[in-house]
């Protein structure tokens, strides 16, 4: 529906030329799904119970015009108040460019979470156009045409929750431009080369921790190790990171779970309830830059085939090209400052033997050498071919082949227990078709022959199937032969028989490699995305098999993960979150942007702990990760600013600061269960 909405009295700019209230005398508002928008005083309320269905509301240009001018200012606000009593929310806002559909259509956006009655403002960055494009060639910041901004649109993005009352219930108020576009931050092309410095920064930006000297590597190790000694961990832990003078349980001499007065949590060795407070990719080297075909990207002579620049700048800080012991002591001294007591999933095991905190491994990620289904592109593997059974049989002995450090793990009163693989695509994302791949498959395929012999067993002649099915095999080998899919409610009965069957024989071949070699450490899943957590087919299997379901979720709240679905009654660690903003001269800020400060993004993981604390399934979160990913992209592409230190190894000290009172405050925040401001 279309309402018009005052946004603010009196009679407001026409232009976006100076900061202040949104350049409308009158706003439209597009209520999309199920989201009902009503009008107030210089202000608008929003509610929506079902988050799916593009339920959301967009802030539409007066009639008459079809889009915005913001090619002046530096970021759109707007205030927001959660009007709920007991629920926290998050909300993402997002600015949009160019057709939907075409090439020139472009979106960027922020988001936020707010505790109960909490009312704060939420900052999008403008990212215009005309400034921040790169040279083509150059993987440069997502920009908007700034001068021609569609809508701005208020929703869930990604949304992992179920229909529940209230869900989203919050008043929207204050629209406006804060600032004026860093016009200086416009570089012309002929002098955009280079612009990565040796350090791996970017040379045309400026900020105040930006290393410009060898020397100023040295001195920052020196200002910190003198800091970090004076710092101990928190006083409410025991040598595990356990809560120490909590609640007495059962110990039993490794982690195990375990639901305490309606939450479910962690119980470290000694018996002390633990709460799972993380970084992933604890490693001193990561993602180096290539160089090949990029020479001129560079502002100093280049002779490699890649730049791995924070192993550099350790090289520097260090004095020696072994640094790894020294470094791996420093940051086991971060985490005691930082207030986190484990280490999460792609961390090195010279952090881990070192056992200063405890620590979860990942026993393999995709492995594309095991056998996959033919028929279609999903990331999960045949798991009925006896060549991925065996592989599983043998996973342990081959894990410890390529790390030794694993075989120490399996007896390790500091290891929490396993992941294996991560982010898997199991072919039900939206409508299931991992039936229809398997049907596309050759007759030799393992699966499709495990499927056929099922539907033997059920049917038992091929003209019963025929029926159910309305098909015209000739015999179960010409169903073996073919690969067409039917269209029949039949089939997609039994393809989802099929599927429920698969997944578990996958959870439970993944938990028997765990159990067989290593019964007392804890099988932590499979790393769902937030929105295959919510799949009954997986957490249904993840709750036979698995001691913990661990989910990956880029939002920022967890609050109401399980509100809204039939959601299985055990642990969950948030195996992966992050939160970014640009002010050290990244291009992308990662999946969560947000604010423009980096006290916002402090805030942002207060909140974030906050809601994963009052959740009674969750038992842990895990940043990811570590460091920035570099300027120009790591493997894959990924260039995000989401580390709690730079390329330069220098920490983001508001983040440290925050996750350090995350982790004083968090066993009493979590056993009181209350959502509140402070900690």
């Amino acid at each position: 529906m279309l309402a018009k909405l005052l946004l603010a009295s009196a009679a407001l700019l026409t232009t976006a030329a100076m900061a202040g209230p949104l350049p409308l005398a009158e706003a439209q508002l597009d209520a999309r799904g199920t989201a009902k928008v009503d009008w107030r005083k210089n202000a608008f309320g929003l509610r929506f119970d079902d988050p799916h269905h593009d339920s959301g509301v967009r802030i539409l240009p007066p009639a008459g015009s079809d889009h915005w001018d913001f090619s002046e200012g530096r970021a759109v606000s707007l205030d927001i108040k959660n009007l709920s009593r007991d629920r926290q929310l998050r909300i993402t806002v997002h600015l949009s460019s160019g057709e939907a559909g075409t090439k020139a259509f472009a979106m960027v956006n922020g988001g936020i979470a707010l505790n109960p009655g909490e009312k704060r403002t939420v900052r999008v960055h403008i990212p215009h156009r005309a400034i921040y494009d790169s040279p083509e060639g150059v993987p440069g910041p997502r920009t908007i045409d700034s001068s021609r901004v569609n809508w701005i649109a208020l929703d869930m993005q990604w949304p992992f929750e179920g229909a529940a009352p209230g869900l989203v219930d919050c008043e929207v108020s204050n629209l406006r431009i804060e600032g004026a576009a860093d016009t200086a931050a416009a570089v012309p092309a002929e002098k955009f080369f280079p612009f990565i410095d040796r350090y791996g920064q970017y040379v045309h930006g400026d900020w105040p921790e930006k290393i410009r000297s060898d020397a100023d590597l040295v001195k920052a190790r020196e200002r910190e190790a003198a800091a970090l000694a004076k710092v101990r961990r928190p006083s409410a832990w025991n040598r595990f990171g356990g809560w120490a003078k909590g609640p007495q349980l059962e110990a039993t001499g490794y982690f195990r779970t375990e639901k305490y007065q309606g939450k479910w949590w962690l119980v470290d060795p000694e018996g002390r309830l633990f709460f799972s407070h993380g970084l992933d990719v604890l490693q001193a080297s990561t993602d180096a830059t290539k160089t090949t075909r990029h020479e001129r990207w560079f502002d100093f002579p280049v002779k490699t085939t890649e730049a791995p620049f924070n192993a550099w700048n350790l090289e520097i800080k260090y004095g020696t090209k072994d640094y790894g012991p020294a470094y791996y002591q420093t940051l086991a001294d971060r985490m005691d400052a930082w207030g986190f007591n484990t280490v999460g999933n792609w961390s090195r095991s010279e952090l881990m033997s070192l056992r200063r905190a405890p620590y979860a491994m990942q026993l393999t990620d995709y492995d594309y050498a095991l056998p996959r289904i033919a028929g279609g592109k999903i990331k999960f593997y045949d798991v009925f071919d006896p060549a991925y059974v065996k592989a599983m049989a043998d996973l342990i002995p081959n894990a410890i082949k390529k790390n030794p450090f694993v075989e120490e793990s399996l007896t390790d009163p500091w290891c929490i227990g396993y992941f294996i693989d991560n982010e898997l695509n199991y072919g039900n994302r939206g409508r299931q078709i991992f039936g229809d791949i398997v049907l596309k498959s050759p007759a030799k395929q393992a699966a499709k022959r495990e499927f056929v012999r099922d539907l033997r067993a059920k049917y038992d002649t091929i003209e019963k199937l025929n029926a159910s099915w309305k098909t015209d095999y000739a015999g179960w080998d010409a169903l073996l032969e073919r690969t067409d899919v039917p269209e029949s409610k039949g089939y997609k009965a039994d393809s989802n028989v099929f599927f429920e069957k698969a997944v578990d024989q996958y959870f439970r071949l993944c938990r028997d490699a765990i159990k067989s070699r290593a019964p007392h450490r804890l099988y932590l899943g499979s790393r769902f995305i937030s929105t295959d957590a919510v799949r009954p087919a997986l957490f249904k299997a993840s709750k036979q098999y698995c001691d913990v379901l661990t989910v990956n979720v880029y939002a920022h709240s967890v609050a109401n993960l399980g509100v809204g679905v039939d959601f299985p009654d055990m642990p969950v660690i948030i195996g992966e979150f992050h939160f970014g903003i640009l002010d050290r001269g990244m291009f992308a800020p990662g999946l969560v942007p947000t604010g423009i400060t980096q006290k916002e993004r402090a805030l942002a993981y207060t909140r974030f702990l906050q809601g994963a604390l009052a959740n009674p399934n969750i038992v842990g979160a895990h940043w990811f990760q570590y460091r920035d990913q570099p300027l120009t992209g790591r493997w894959d592409g990924e260039g995000y600013q989401i580390g709690f230190v730079d390329v330069a190894d220098t920490p983001y000290e508001e983040l440290a600061k925050a996750s350090r009172e995350i982790g004083e405050k968090m066993y009493r925040y979590r056993l009181r269960g209350k959502l509140r401001n402070r900690m």
